[in-house]
C-alpha cells in the first residue's frame, strides 16, 4: 500500500476497527449491506482505493492480534486473492468476530483495543502479502 496520506491510512483503520464492531452482523445467508456500505464509506471518507483497502486491512489484522495479547500463530489467517471487493467485505466480517475476541481476550473496550492496535500500526511496519510501507 502506497501511503500519502499517513492521516488517511490512520483515519481508514480507526474507521474500520471501531466501525466493525458496531455494526451487527447480518441473518445467515443475508447480505451483510450494512457491512458493506460502512466499509465503502470509510474508503471513500479515507481516501483508500479498493486495491489498497485489502492489505490494510490485514495490517489491522496483524495490529490487533499484538495490541490484545492473542496467539497469532492460532488466529487463522484469511484467505484473499481472487476478487478485491469480495476480499474487503470478507476481511470486513473477519475483522468484526475478531474485534469482539480481542476484546474479550484483554478485558477491554473497543475503544481502547482500537487506539492499542493503531498504535500498533503506527509504530511497526504496514505489512501485507504486497510488502511493507511505513505508517508512521
Amino acid at each position: 500500500m502506497d501511503v500519502t496520506s499517513v492521516s488517511g491510512a490512520t483515519d481508514f483503520a480507526r474507521m474500520v476497527l471501531r466501525g466493525v464492531s458496531v455494526i451487527e452482523p447480518s441473518r445467515p445467508g443475508e447480505t451483510d449491506l450494512c457491512l458493506e456500505l460502512g466499509l465503502s464509506l470509510w474508503m471513500r471518507q479515507s481516501g483508500t482505493a479498493m486495491d489498497d483497502a485489502g492489505s490494510a486491512m490485514l495490517a489491522m489484522r496483524s495490529a490487533v492480534l499484538r495490541a490484545s495479547g492473542m496467539d497469532q500463530e492460532m488466529e487463522p489467517i484469511p484467505l484473499c486473492g481472487i476478487d478485491p471487493r469480495i476480499d474487503v467485505i470478507n476481511l470486513g466480517g473477519y475483522l468484526r468476530r475478531l474485534m469482539a475476541r480481542a476484546t474479550t481476550w484483554a478485558q477491554c473496550d473497543v475503544a481502547v483495543m482500537v487506539e492499542r492496535a493503531l498504535e500498533h500500526l503506527r509504530s511497526g511496519p504496514f505489512r501485507s502479502h504486497r510488502g511493507a510501507t511505513a505508517l508512521a
